[in-house]
């Protein structure tokens, strides 16, 4: 049986099919670094956006095509997330496996076909995503996983004390705090810092550099 791509709403788990799978895609990296000659440095792996077109058809049953093109068309629209601000659906675009997960930041809508009536009965629909990561993976876009340290904060953990734990030196709590956006250290953990990944930053890099 022919596999057909979907797009699944990752909250809700809604699933959208496709009438007709797509014949081409094209899936690309792209490489973020800084410097140049010996003195390259890796910042980042992002995912350039997905764009898809999304043929449809009701001519043979006479069915107005926008009862298949609008459930996509809605996933334009924002609702209020759990961080309570309006931000579009975190969709997952999946075909024999997960390959994208995104948000839709442009669809083309167009009409190719019309009945006596006016009623369109054939679109294409061209649907560009753009990468949203969760939490894990923005680390490991970073490389963070590779080559620097993390520490999974616990209730009772201080940044002195992390900071003592895994650098050594309980002064070097900023850089913790600097590293990882952390506005209020003086307050830190608070309620949704429990069961977070925070970076350790490297401090012999910079002594590298400085060397070199």
């Amino acid at each position: 049986m022919l596999e057909m791509a979907k797009i699944i709403v990752y909250e809700t788990r809604e699933e959208i099919p496709v009438m007709y799978n797509p014949t081409e895609l094209s899936l690309n990296k792209t490489v973020l670094v800084q410097g140049e000659g010996a003195h390259i440095q890796f910042q980042r792996v992002n995912s350039d956006d997905l764009t898809v077109s999304l043929f449809f058809d009701t001519y043979e049953r006479q069915l107005d095509v926008r009862s298949k093109t609008n459930r996509i068309v809605a996933l334009t629209v924002p609702s209020v997330g759990t961080n309570e601000r309006k931000e579009p659906p975190v969709l997952i675009f999946t075909w024999s496996g997960p390959l994208f997960t995104g948000i839709i930041v442009k669809l083309d809508q167009k009409f190719t076909m019309f009945l006596s009536s006016g009623i369109p009965v054939r679109a294409e629909l061209t649907v560009t995503f753009k990468a949203v990561l969760t939490e894990q993976e923005e680390l490991s876009s970073r490389g963070y996983f590779n080559c620097r340290q993390l520490w999974q904060v616990k209730q009772g953990d201080r940044l002195d004390l992390i900071a003592q734990a895994t650098l050594g030196d309980p002064t070097l709590w900023r850089l913790i705090a600097v590293s990882n956006g952390i506005g209020e250290p003086l307050n830190f953990p608070q309620t949704k810092d429990i069961g977070r990944a925070l970076v350790i930053p490297d401090i012999h890099v910079g002594a590298g550099a400085a060397n070199a």
